[in-house]
C-alpha cells in the first residue's frame, strides 16, 4: 500500500510495459540490470515468416547532437522539488483556477506532470532565443553526480568534457539540450485536442522545427507562422529582420480542426458584405458558384436560366460547384445571386451572421497582432514606469492565440513555462472579459536576477516601487497579474455601471443589456522548493551518519503545523489533483477532503474516523478515495487498522493509499 509522494511513470516505462505484455520475448534483463530488446525475437513475433528480416539502419535522417540522451534522461528523472504555497503573494486564494510557480520551469514541468498529463488546451512559450542579447544564462552547475549519470548513459570521457563545456555556453547544442526535455514534458501535458505554438526567431528557428518534428511528429506540424514584429529594420543590418516565427504544433494530428479554429473576420472582409437586396436576414456577401472538372461529377453540368431569361452553361473548362438539385434549393431559398440585372452568371449568397470566421494566414501583421513597441507600451503604462521588462510580447499577439485554439464556453487551461512579462495571463484574463470565457493560465517563471546596471530600472522597480529584497524577473510577472487584473476588473465595474438597469425579477431584460461574469483574476503562486525527503534518500548509504538519521527523524516522522500546507498540496499533485483544488477541513490537522479524496495526515481514532467518512458521505461529498500520509502517522495500532476500516467502508485496495 505504501508509495512514494510523486511517482508518476515516465514514458519510457509506459513503453516497456507494452513491450512486455504483447512481446514478452523480446524483453531481456542482462547481470547488470539493464534492459535490453532482442531484435530478432521482436521481428519474429511481428513476421515469423521473415525471422531474418532484421535491419539496422546505420545512417538516417535525424537531429543529432552530443548530450542528447543526457537530455532525454533529465526530463524524466525523479521529482527533486515539491511545491511550498505563497498564500500571503496570491490573490484570490479559495476561488480562483489559476498558477504562477516559482522556479526552474523544468522542475515545474515535472510536478505538472503528476495533475495536468493530458489536460492542458494551449501551450504558447517564448523560450530564450540563443543570442547574445538574451539575458538567460544556461545551467552551469554541472556536478560530480551527473557525470555519473553520463557514463551510464553510454557517453565517453571526451564526449562528457564536451557536455560539461556546453552547459554555460551559447552554443547549438547547449540550447537543444536546454529545449528538449521541456518540449518532451510539454508534450505529455497537451490535450488529445491541444496546440503548442513557439516563438522564436532566424538563430534557432531551423534547430527548433527539426527537434519538434522529432518530438510531436511532423505529421502534427501545423504552421510556420510569420509575425511582423517591427515596421522597419535595424539600419545596422544588413537584411533587417522585421519578424519573429511562431511554430505551431497539435498533439493529435487527426483532431487538427478541432485543436485550431478560425479567426474573426477582418475588418475589410465585414466591409465587403452588403444586402442589396434587403434580404431579412441580413448582409451578406457572394462566393463563387463554380466549380474544378477535375473533380466534377456528371450532375454538375446542368443549363442555368437567368431571372433576364438567358440560359447559360458552366463557364468554360469549370463546373456548376454543386449539383443541380442543390442549386434548386439555394435558389428556392433565395440564396443565389444574379447581380443587380439579373444577367449575371450565379453566386452563392454567405450571410454574416452564418459565417464562422476566415482561414488563419501564415502571415500576421502588427496591425492586426500588435508589435515589440506596442508590447513596451502596454507594460510601462500598466506599471507606470519605462524599462521594466526588455523583450515582453503584446497582448493582441497572444489574443489571437487564444481566440484561433480556445472556445469560451470550454475550462481550456492555459500554460506558459517562460512567463516573463506575463503577457499570456494578461491575455486570458481579457479575453475571459471579453466574451465571458472561463479559461485558466498556468504560469512558471524561475526567479532570475536583475542586473542593477544593465537592467537599472527593473532593478529600481522591484526593489524601491515594489519594496522587494531580492529584484528578480519573478517579482515583475506577478506585479502584471496583479495590475492587470485590477485593470480588468475595474473596466468590467465601469461596463457594468453604465449598462441599462436590470428588469425586475420574472421580466426578461432589455434587449442589449449585458449582464457580465465576474471574471477570475486570481492566482495561487507555489515556491519550488529542495524536497529534503528525497535528497536524504539520495544519499549514499556508506555517507549516511547518525546525525542524518535523526534529522530524517525530526524533518519527516514529527508532525510540523508550519509544514501542514506543503504536505496538502503535494499530496493533491500525488493524487491527479489540480493544484488549485479547494481544500476542506474536516478535522483540524488531522483529515482534510480535496474533491473526492480524503486526506488523512495524523492518526484519528478509529471510530472517530468510520463515523466521520459515514457523515461525509451522507451529507453528498462522499470521499470515493483514502489517502493517509504515512511519515507523520506514529500510532501503530492506526496503521494497522485502517485498512479494516476501509475494507468495512467499502474501500477497495486500490482506494486506500498511503503516500509518503
Amino acid at each position: 500500500m505504501s508509495q512514494p509522494l510523486l511517482n508518476a511513470a515516465t514514458p519510457d516505462q509506459h513503453k516497456l510495459d507494452i513491450l512486455r505484455q504483447h512481446f514478452p520475448g523480446a524483453v531481456e534483463t542482462d547481470a547488470q540490470g539493464h534492459i535490453r530488446i532482442n531484435a530478432a525475437a521482436l521481428q519474429l513475433a511481428v513476421d515469423p515468416s521473415n525471422p531474418a528480416g532484421v535491419q539496422v539502419e546505420e545512417d538516417g535522417y535525424e537531429l543529432r547532437w552530443v548530450g542528447k540522451r543526457e537530455a532525454y534522461h533529465s526530463a524524466f528523472v525523479p521529482v527533486q522539488k515539491v511545491v511550498q504555497p505563497l498564500i500571503a503573494d496570491s490573490k484570490h486564494w479559495d476561488s480562483t483556477g489559476n498558477l504562477l510557480l516559482r522556479g526552474d520551469n523544468l522542475d515545474a514541468l515535472r510536478l505538472l506532470r503528476h495533475s495536468y498529463f493530458g489536460k492542458v488546451k494551449l501551450i504558447y512559450i517564448d523560450p530564450p532565443y540563443n543570442t547574445q542579447s538574451d539575458s538567460f544564462i544556461y545551467r552551469d552547475d554541472f556536478s560530480a553526480k551527473q557525470s555519473e549519470v553520463l557514463a551510464q548513459l553510454g557517453y565517453a570521457a571526451e564526449n562528457i568534457d564536451y557536455i560539461k563545456n556546453i552547459y554555460g555556453a551559447r552554443t547549438h547544442s547547449g540550447w537543444l539540450s536546454f529545449m528538449y526535455p521541456r518540449l518532451l514534458l510539454a508534450k505529455d501535458l497537451l490535450r488529445d485536442d491541444g496546440v503548442i505554438f513557439i516563438s522564436i526567431d532566424d538563430n534557432e528557428q531551423a534547430q527548433l522545427k527539426i527537434l519538434c518534428d522529432e518530438v510531436f511528429g511532423q505529421e502534427c506540424f501545423v504552421a510556420s507562422i510569420a509575425w511582423k514584429k517591427r515596421s522597419s529594420p535595424d539600419a545596422r543590418d544588413t537584411i533587417g529582420a522585421v519578424h519573429d516565427w511562431i511554430l505551431c504544433y497539435v498533439k493529435e494530428p487527426s483532431l487538427i480542426k478541432t485543436a485550431i479554429g478560425k479567426m474573426p473576420l477582418s475588418a475589410d472582409r465585414v466591409d465587403a458584405y452588403a444586402n442589396p437586396d434587403n434580404d431579412p436576414r441580413g448582409v451578406w456577401a457572394s462566393v463563387d458558384m463554380t466549380g474544378m472538372t477535375g473533380r466534377a461529377t456528371k450532375d454538375q453540368y446542368f443549363s442555368v436560366t437567368l431571372p433576364s431569361g438567358r440560359t447559360i452553361q458552366p463557364p468554360s473548362g469549370r463546373s456548376w460547384g454543386l449539383a443541380e438539385r442543390t442549386f434548386q434549393q439555394l435558389q428556392a431559398d433565395n440564396r443565389i445571386w444574379f447581380g443587380l440585372t439579373g444577367d449575371n452568371v450565379p453566386r452563392i449568397k454567405r450571410f454574416l451572421n452564418e459565417s464562422n470566421g476566415q482561414v488563419v494566414p501564415s502571415f500576421w501583421d502588427m496591425s492586426e497582432c500588435g508589435s515589440n513597441d506596442e508590447a513596451k507600451k502596454e507594460i510601462n503604462d500598466l506599471m507606470g514606469q519605462a524599462d521594466v521588462f526588455d523583450t515582453p510580447k503584446p497582448v493582441r499577439l497572444i489574443d489571437r492565440l487564444l481566440t484561433i485554439s480556445t472556445a469560451k464556453d470550454e475550462q481550456a487551461i492555459v500554460l506558459d513555462f517562460f512567463a516573463g512579462s506575463a503577457t499570456t495571463a494578461h491575455a486570458v484574463m481579457a479575453r475571459n472579459a471579453e466574451d465571458g470565457g472561463n479559461r485558466q493560465f498556468i504560469l512558471v517563471q524561475i526567479p532570475q536576477p536583475i542586473d542593477p546596471k544593465a537592467q537599472k530600472e527593473a532593478h529600481n522597480f522591484v526593489t524601491k516601487t515594489l519594496g522587494k529584497t531580492d529584484a528578480t524577473i519573478f517579482e515583475i510577472t506577478a506585479e502584471r497579474l496583479r495590475r492587470a487584473g485590477a485593470r480588468i476588473e475595474a473596466e468590467q465595474a465601469a461596463a457594468q455601471q453604465a449598462a441599462p438597469p436590470a428588469q425586475l425579477e420574472g421580466f426578461a431584460p432589455d434587449a442589449g443589456t449585458t449582464v457580465r461574469t465576474p471574471i477570475d483574476t486570481g492566482f495561487r503562486v507555489f515556491d519550488l522548493v529542495d524536497d529534503p525527503d528525497a535528497l536524504i534518500v539520495q544519499k549514499p548509504l556508506q555517507e549516511a551518519t547518525q546525525a542524518d538519521v535523526l534529522a530524517m527523524q525530526a524533518a519527516i516522522a514529527t508532525p510540523q503545523p508550519a509544514l501542514l500546507p506543503r504536505v496538502l498540496y503535494n499530496l493533491l499533485l500525488a493524487e491527479g489533483l489540480p493544484l488549485t483544488t479547494p481544500l476542506r477541513t474536516v478535522l483540524e490537522q488531522q483529515l482534510y477532503l480535496a474533491h473526492n479524496v480524503a486526506l488523512v495526515v495524523q492518526a484519528i481514532p478509529l471510530d472517530v474516523l468510520t463515523d466521520t467518512l459515514r457523515a461525509l458521505q451522507a451529507a453528498g461529498t462522499p470521499a470515493t478515495y483514502l489517502t493517509v500520509y504515512a511519515p507523520w502517522v506514529a500510532d501503530d495500532n492506526f496503521m494497522l487498522g485502517i485498512k479494516t476500516v476501509a475494507e468495512t467502508l467499502g474501500y477497495s485496495d486500490d482506494k486506500l493509499r498511503l503516500r509518503g
